[in-house]
């Protein structure tokens, strides 16, 4: 008896999800849901492409920077040691403390650089979230969606990419007033 039962409910199951599997993907217009990436978005769009590009500009800069005054440290380093052997004892303390003064130098040129680093790149991603949210919200109710989940959060194990809107959000974004609605 428990073994026909089984065999029912197995075969009750097995034929539901056949038929569930063998079911259309639902198109975005009638799921009324729909996810994106913020990410991509930031990658593919205009604002995001200069974006990266100024902090890869200033990121060069500074590390130009960063490598001259490393080889300033270098070579009086290397001149310290070379004339240590003749120069007086209060010459040779008096070298060093300004080679000492000079790292501590680069040291807060370092941190002031990533500071600045950071502070632009808030500045930007912040530009281009202004931009972002009115974009997102304007395909959403062009649409019709209920909810639109963030793909970046990590909660979409999988999704049909018929419901990917990026794509459009992206052109939202880029357009010259995507804030402004008709």
């Amino acid at each position: 008896m428990l073994t026909r039962l089984s065999a029912v409910v197995l075969f009750a199951t097995l034929s539901s999800a056949a038929a569930y599997a063998q079911a259309p993907p639902p198109s975005a217009a009638a799921a009324r849901l729909a996810y994106f990436s913020p990410q991509r978005a930031f990658s593919a769009s205009a604002e995001g492409k200069a974006a990266q590009a100024k902090l890869s500009s200033l990121q060069a800069d500074t590390s130009r920077q960063i490598e001259a005054r490393n080889a300033k440290l270098e070579a009086l380093q290397n001149a310290l040691a070379q004339s240590s052997l003749l120069l007086s004892e209060d010459a040779r303390r008096q070298r060093q403390q300004e080679i000492e003064k000079f790292q501590v130098d680069v040291q807060r040129f370092v941190e002031d650089a990533q500071a600045e680093f950071l502070g632009v790149q808030r500045e930007l991603e912040s530009a281009f979230l202004a931009k972002l949210r009115p974009a997102l919200e304007a395909v959403a109710r062009d649409r019709g969606l209920l909810i639109v989940l963030n793909q970046d959060a990590g909660v979409i194990a999988w999704a049909d990419a018929a419901l990917d809107i990026t794509p459009e959000v992206v052109s939202r974004v880029d357009q010259p007033h995507a804030d402004a609605r008709p």
